[in-house]
């Protein structure tokens, strides 16, 4: 793993205003998995985010994962915000987004009207279609799974271009060979998923555990951590490897 080993400070002043502080420490305490809903990534949802992991890779001893980890979900949680917007574009468009025409069609007057105002416009238009995200931690002293969830559809030219970025990745080493190889085309579509990639290569951990697909009509991107050699990952009989139970601390953050 990384050298850099810093102790996680939940006290620090970036975590002063926390929401369900004592819940979400006092089930992580338990071993419950730690469940948020949203619809986007709000300077609070990264706040609240941010808080999580830490607590868990506090409760664990693994400070140094912290930045990767973060990093990592952040980037996943807002593709899959953006892609719940997207979908109301297409919507708002008249235009399929499962017919490949009207999907590239409808990707050009995207990139055309790309901004702020965008995103706020049809990410408010998820939001009032109950489009959501949701995150949820599973931990156990061998390791933790996160699962990043969202009621978009994965498209197969999407899929596509995920299966193509993944194969670039594992030619790359580490970031610094990749930006060399990519410095014109970093904000490319699916090039935050190859960061990602490299970021875990970065901390030893394979690359199989980072999977992106559909599982029960949703998309579906999960990342496992192992800590230990005694970490079984997901993949198996059970595609998808989430499902809810009745003692997840589930944090709904839809208001917010």
């Amino acid at each position: 793993m990384s050298s850099e080993n810093k102790a996680i400070d939940l006290d620090d002043e970036r975590y002063a205003d926390i929401k369900d502080r004592a819940s979400i420490l006092a089930g992580i305490n338990a071993g419950r998995k730690v469940v948020l809903v949203t619809y986007s990534l709000s300077e609070i949802m990264e706040r609240q985010l941010d808080f999580v992991i830490a607590a868990i890779l506090k409760f664990y001893e693994r400070p140094a994962l912290q930045s990767t980890l973060y990093t990592c979900l952040k980037e996943i949680v807002v593709n899959a915000t953006r892609a719940n917007a997207k979908k109301k574009f297409f919507d708002s468009q008249n235009l399929r987004i499962d017919d490949p025409e009207e999907y590239k069609r409808g990707n050009a007057l995207m990139k055309e009207q790309m901004s702020e105002q965008w995103i706020e416009k049809y990410g408010g238009m998820a939001r009032e279609a109950d489009l959501r995200v949701t995150i949820a931690i599973e931990h156990e002293p061998a390791g933790l799974r996160a699962w990043v969830i969202n009621d978009a559809l994965l498209l197969s030219a999407e899929e596509a271009r995920i299966r193509e970025r993944f194969a670039d990745g594992m030619s790359y080493e580490d970031l610094v060979s990749f930006y060399m190889s990519n410095a014109d085309q970093t904000e490319g579509a699916g090039m935050g998923l190859v960061m990602n990639l490299l970021l875990l290569k970065g901390e030893n951990i394979n690359p199989a555990l980072f999977r992106i697909g559909m599982v029960d009509g949703k998309t579906t991107a999960r990342i496992e951590v192992p800590f230990t050699s005694e970490f079984k990952s997901v993949r198996g009989d059970d595609p998808g490897g989430f499902k809810e139970r009745p003692d997840d601390i589930r944090l709904d953050y839809r208001r917010v």
